[in-house]
């Protein structure tokens, strides 16, 4: 959508506030009080103000105290430490197919779409991508709200679309930023791992002036700058246990790592061209495939290769971890170490800044203005890239296909050289001939650039009119991202420069020589939510237990999304690289009230609805009803809720949206039926060999990983598009908790939780696209695209090339359910000479995670797996102790083990396969467990002056991996985890 048309919706919404102001401004009369001396205080779950912090709903605060004392780097580590917060949630530095950069919470596994992130109890803008990888739906960056403007964090527990609407299905973090302050503050910060790797560094300034009381205004602001460094895998290749890591791919036939691995090097290794690579060649002893590198076709090697990479010098023949019939590698032939290449952690820089001026009209009615604005740039270093790696024939030249968005191929030849190219070898020899280069283009620069921009401005005015409480507001909140992939190689320039010869392969080039193979690709995208919104609450009538109160409100908004990559992106020219992006815009109007009922001294309950309409799919209706029981006054508890919920399709969901992208499927291995002979051993393609060549993926369709052992066919391309029939998804939810408090040093809270998600909004799943063909084959199937080209097809058989793509759309399906416990104890022992110590054991205890996708499929029993990466418990316990000057603490955290892909098979299968019973001794057939131990201490002894310090993973411990601890199967990558033992240091200093 344009600009004006974002500043058109502003004006109109603009429009309704001068109605509701001069109005309110007409009178002056002081809020009714609940008691003497009593404040109705926010409270995040409800639109009631209440002097009674504790309501029917769970909710849990980190105050700015808990934060700056929690020893954890930044917000995004605090709350990822929260039991109810799953890995569902993406780790800023996590590499996706389609956005970087981005940090978004999910609760209790039901994804980051599900769980709704509020900034003062109103929403923010997505980020504007179509990423089907995670979230499903829209996703919200969290790492664009500044820590330094943070005043709590609030996390509701229970489903809250009565309160808020869609996407809270799981619950909703909000994220209530300082408003009153007078002073002036700075904060350094700087950590690292214990080798110096890793390292983060930032610093801030808060300020505020002004009295409302005195001087009828307040100003606050503050900026905040942050760096991070990148961190390759070499940096921390000591993490975890290396050398056992070694020593077990080397007993499966596998190099160690770090050890050059890649036949494909910037000097090149080079290639006769024949007619065939059918067939085997005895080379030293060994039968060794036509089409190996290492085979009877290698003519030699470019060149400059660095001795360190060349067989014979730095990399033997023969390395450690070649089997019998691993082709032995020529001498002169040169290597290349991805590994040195890759990063676990991006770069990162971060620039964020708040502005906030709250203004007195007059003893009842204040105005307010908020400014937040961000920009993130996360820079990731990529492994240089290739065309090839595999050999080509004068028949056959073709060296990687990708799709279109319309369901067509393009294809790129490999780099074939004719004699007399520049770069072809055998120029002037006596054996001068085309020759192919298998080659990697490490001049290219390797840069995926990911910037996301935020702006939010949002005004108001709050107060009080007659018994009422009111807050009414604009919002107008913004997300830009752009995501820059340099150096990508592109079709129609690559081909003109190995036909001219601009491009000198092996030899350094310049600009200009690189430019004419390549170019940046450009993803944009824009998302903007605009809004007007007014809350009301007010007491009503007495109660048996007190005043009955009630809320009221309506919102307005209009959301916008555009995602698009550049012309070359969509025409397809970028080699290798597939397009995405959407558009669309809708309106919403939402009306909600809340009713607070002391029904009795002791018992309150809780109702609350929500109406909206959508301008794109329809309405929707939300309820809630809880209740809190004081059985003993000050000591015991109950609460519970039980609420629906639901979840508007995101826009790249319902709108013209398109995503193409590469898909496998694990659970089981899928056949094309019109090809696949199923009874051979092993299956093959139907008359193979004798009629028709085997193709992989007919037996294989979808690149299930225990089937790859006659080779692998790659993950299936498919094309995925929005759909405008997709419906909502709905849910219901249950808590019922206790909360106990025996003495005034001892408080208890343990709350049961039960959700279902319905008519879950999903990506097609290619196995069912396949099931039901396979089921009916005779019925008509265009979701399946086979290779037109007749020579690929069954004697006798018309149309029945291999699979080469498929075409999914969002839809509804059925169902989610989950359940399990939260807890919270916190036991404060008695001051002595020694101080203050406090215990906190707090966690979350996963009953069940069932999943049914398709009616009259097998229900997924999925807690403790890796499928959704929820373990059956998680937590942690904090000794805390408070000595005047000195306030420090000791955390042990605990996750349970969780069952990969392979787990069962590993310990189950008997006899076991050679690997399974190296990590069935080593007990690595789960992901180990997480069992770390945190240290912190905070120094307040100088005026003025606050010193902090954490050593986070105390011991090291690197268990958390899918099999041999090691950095390369550590199960969180992108986390900071990954880096092990590491430090954070802090000094904050008060001016006045």
């Amino acid at each position: 959508m344009k600009a004006r048309h974002h500043l058109i919706a502003l004006a109109a919404m603009a429009a309704f506030t001068p109605l509701v102001t001069p109005a309110l401004a007409q009178t002056s009369a002081p809020a009714a009080t609940a008691g003497a001396g009593a404040q109705r205080i926010e409270v995040t779950g409800s639109l009631i103000k209440r002097t009674d912090r504790e309501t029917p709903s769970v909710v849990q605060s980190y105050s700015r105290a808990d934060i700056q004392r929690s020893g954890y780097a930044n917000i995004n580590e605090l709350l990822r430490s929260n039991g109810a917060v799953d890995t569902g949630s993406i780790a800023d530095a996590a590499a996706s197919g389609f956005v970087g950069g981005l940090s978004t919470i999910s609760l209790r596994g039901l994804g980051s779409q599900s769980t709704l992130v509020l900034i003062n109890g109103r929403r923010v803008a997505p980020v504007a991508a179509v990423d089907i990888n995670f979230g499903r739906g829209s996703l919200i960056s969290t790492n664009t709200i500044p820590k330094g403007a943070i005043d709590r964090i609030d996390v509701v527990l229970d489903g809250a679309s009565a309160t808020y609407g869609s996407d809270a299905i799981a619950g909703v973090v909000n994220y209530i930023l300082r408003k009153d302050y007078q002073g002036a503050e700075a904060v350094v910060s700087y950590g690292a791992n214990d080798k110096g790797a890793g390292v983060t560094s930032g610093a801030g300034v808060t300020f505020g002036f002004g009295s409302l009381d005195a001087q009828r205004f307040n100003i606050i602001g503050g900026l905040e700058f942050s760096h991070r460094d990148a961190v390759k895998y070499t940096e921390i290749k000591d993490r975890g246990n290396s050398a056992s890591y070694n020593g077990f791919l080397n007993a499966t036939g596998a190099l160690a790592r770090f050890t050059p691995d890649s036949s494909v090097t910037q000097y090149a290794n080079y290639y006769r061209l024949p007619a065939s690579l059918t067939g085997s060649t005895s080379l030293n002893g060994i039968s060794v495939a036509n089409n190996n590198l290492a085979g009877v076709n290698y003519l030699g090697t470019l060149a400059g290769c660095a001795p360190e990479n060349t067989v014979g010098q730095g990399v033997p023949n023969r390395p450690a971890g070649f089997i019998a019939t691993t082709a032995t590698l020529p001498s002169g032939f040169c290597r290349f170490n991805t590994d040195n290449a890759r990063e676990a952690i991006a770069k990162q820089d971060a620039f964020a800044g708040t502005l906030r001026g709250t203004f007195s009209l007059s003893s009842s009615l204040t105005a307010y203005a908020d400014l937040m604005l961000s920009q993130t740039t996360t820079t990731q270093q990529n492994v240089p890239t290739f065309v090839t790696g595999a050999l080509a024939t004068s028949a056959n030249r073709t060296g990687v296909s990708w799709p279109k968005v319309d369901g067509s191929f393009l294809t790129q030849e490999a780099i074939i050289l004719p004699v007399g190219h520049p770069s072809n070898p055998t120029n002037g020899a006596a054996n001068a001939q085309t020759v192919q280069l298998v080659y990697r283009f490490a001049d290219l620069p390797q840069g995926d650039i990911n910037k996301l921009k935020t702006l939010r401005v949002t005004t108001g005015v709050e107060g009080t009119w007659g018994a009422w409480d009111f807050d009414t507001a604009l919002m107008y909140s913004r997300q830009d991202n752009t995501r820059e992939q340099e150096g990508r190689l592109r079709k129609s320039l690559l081909t003109q420069s190995v036909a001219s010869g601009t491009y000198l392969f092996g030899k350094a080039n310049t600009p200009a020589a690189i430019a004419s193979v390549s170019s940046t690709a450009y993803n944009e995208g824009e998302a903007v939510i605009a809004s007007a919104d007014v809350r009301a609450s007010r007491e009503l009538f007495q109660m048996a237990g007190g005043k009955a109160a009630i809320a009221v409100g309506l919102e307005t908004r209009h959301e916008t999304l555009r995602a698009e990559p550049d012309a070359n992106y969509t025409a397809g020219d970028y080699i290798g690289l597939v397009a995405n992006g959407a558009s669309g815009e809708r309106n919403t109007f939402a009306g909600f009230t809340e009713l607070s009922l002391p029904v009795l001294k002791d018992l309150e309950l809780q109702v609350a609805a929500r109406a909206e309409r959508y301008s794109d799919f329809g309405s929707a209706t939300t309820g809630k009803l809880g209740f809190k029981w004081t059985a003993i006054k000050s000591v015991l508890a109950f609460r519970g809720t039980t609420a629906t919920g639901f979840r508007a399709p995101s826009i790249s969901q319902i709108s013209n949206s398109f995503v193409v992208s590469f898909n496998n499927f694990q659970e089981r291995r899928v056949v094309d039926s019109l090809r696949c002979n199923n009874t051979a051993t092993p299956p093959a393609t139907i008359g193979s060999p004798a009629t028709t060549a085997n193709v992989l993926r007919d037996c294989n369709v979808l690149n299930f990983a225990p089937a790859l052992a006659a080779g692998a066919p790659g993950n299936m391309p498919t094309v995925v598009a929005g759909n405008p029939n997709v419906k909502a998804e709905t849910s219901r939810s249950f808590t019922l908790g206790m909360l106990l408090e025996p003495t005034k040093d001892i408080d208890l809270a343990i709350d049961g939780w039960f959700y279902e998600r319905n008519n879950e909004i999903r990506v097609q799943r290619t196995a069912d696209i396949m099931d039901a063909y396979n089921g009916n084959a005779t019925a008509p199937s265009p979701q399946i695209t086979r290779d037109p080209n007749p020579a690929t097809w069954l004697p006798g058989v018309p149309n029945s090339g291999p699979i080469i793509l498929m075409t999914r759309v969002y839809g509804n399906y059925k169902w989610t359910k989950t359940s399990g416990i939260d807890y919270d104890l916190n036991v404060r022992l008695p001051s002595s000479e020694w101080g203050k110590f406090s215990v906190k054991l707090r966690g979350t205890a996963t009953k069940r995670y069932d999943r049914l996708v398709l009616q009259g499929a097998t229900v997924d029993r999925l807690v403790g797996t890796s499928t959704i990466d929820i373990p059956r418990s998680r937590g942690s316990v904090t000794l805390r102790w408070d000595a005047g000057s000195f306030d420090s603490f000791l955390r042990a955290n605990h996750t349970d083990p969780i069952s990969a892909a392979g787990s069962a098979a590993c310990l189950n299968t008997n006899p076991p396969s050679a690997t399974n019973a190296l990590l069935r001794a080593e007990g690595r057939c789960k992901v180990g467990r997480e069992r770390t131990v945190d240290l912190g201490v905070t120094y307040t002894g100088v005026k003025n002056l606050t010193l902090s310090g954490s050593l986070l993973n105390v011991t090291n411990d690197y268990n958390r991996s899918n099999g041999i601890p090691s950095v390369f199967t550590y199960w969180d990558p992108g986390l900071p985890g990954a880096l092990g033992r590491r430090f954070t240091l802090n000094a904050e200093y008060k001016f006045f």
